[in-house]
């Protein structure tokens, strides 16, 4: 209906001047260009582990999310957040150098001594609140992209949710800078191990949830086809992080 409608739009505007606007033109052709095919060997999986994810969110995880919200206050919530994206400096400035982002990298790094010290232990992101420096996290996958290397075929995780090919590959990599993955070593029971870092790494992205809790079910709630509408998101959210 969109693109119909822009049809007409373009007829009328066409009929009606002699001129046409460049950037209106572009926006015409990017809403009538096919978007591009994607390899997708395990669509049947996919789609399967998209609906239990689905099913997981509205059942489980939006009202412990709610209960959570009304357990811990958003302020605590969030030094939990900070706390997590503080202790991500390791993989965030070694992915930056080697970008050859080096004001990022710098920056970073001031980001991290000051959070570390004033901010309380990553606790409060007093170098954004305070002086204004912006953070610049960039991972693995981030980094294969930005010299060339294509998505891959898209991967659903339990929980976890929609990946690609490049960017499991690089939470991979990512993992050998990650102190929570280092502390869980410290257990020498390799099945506990695993289980604890799994563990973390599933409450900070459900702490991280929690801040913007609701958003996934208004996103998905007039879905008609889920599996497409979450790839084609994910795919173009990691495609701007691979441009800036």
């Amino acid at each position: 209906m969109k693109k119909i409608l822009l049809l007409f739009i373009t007829v009328l505007t066409l009929s009606s001047s002699d001129t046409f606007d460049d950037e209106f033109a572009d926006e015409f052709e990017e809403e009538l260009t096919p978007k591009k095919e994607i390899f997708d060997p395990l669509n049947g999986y996919n789609r399967w582990m998209t609906d239990v994810n689905d099913f997981l969110f509205i059942e489980a995880i939006e009202p412990t999310a709610r209960g959570y919200n009304y357990i811990l206050p958003e302020g605590a919530r969030k030094s939990v957040y900070n706390f997590f994206e503080n202790i991500s400096y390791p993989a965030s400035l070694a992915n930056n150098l080697l970008q050859l982002k080096m004001k990022h990298s710098m920056n970073e790094t001031i980001r991290f001594l000051t959070n570390s010290t004033i901010g309380v232990l990553g606790l409060f992101d007093v170098a954004d609140t305070w002086f204004e420096i912006k953070a610049h996290k960039e991972d693995f996958g981030q980094t294969l992209g930005f010299y060339g290397v294509g998505s891959g075929f898209p991967v659903v995780l339990p929980f976890f949710g929609q990946r690609n090919l490049r960017d499991l590959v690089g939470n991979y990599v990512d993992t050998f800078a990650d102190p929570t993955y280092h502390a869980s070593l410290r257990i020498k029971n390799d099945v506990v191990s695993f289980g604890t870092y799994t563990f973390i790494k599933a409450y900070k992205d459900f702490n991280e949830y929690s801040l913007n809790a609701g958003s996934y079910t208004e996103f998905t709630k007039d879905a008609i086809d889920l599996y497409p509408l979450i790839l084609d998101a994910y795919e173009q959210s990691r495609d701007n992080l691979i441009k800036e």
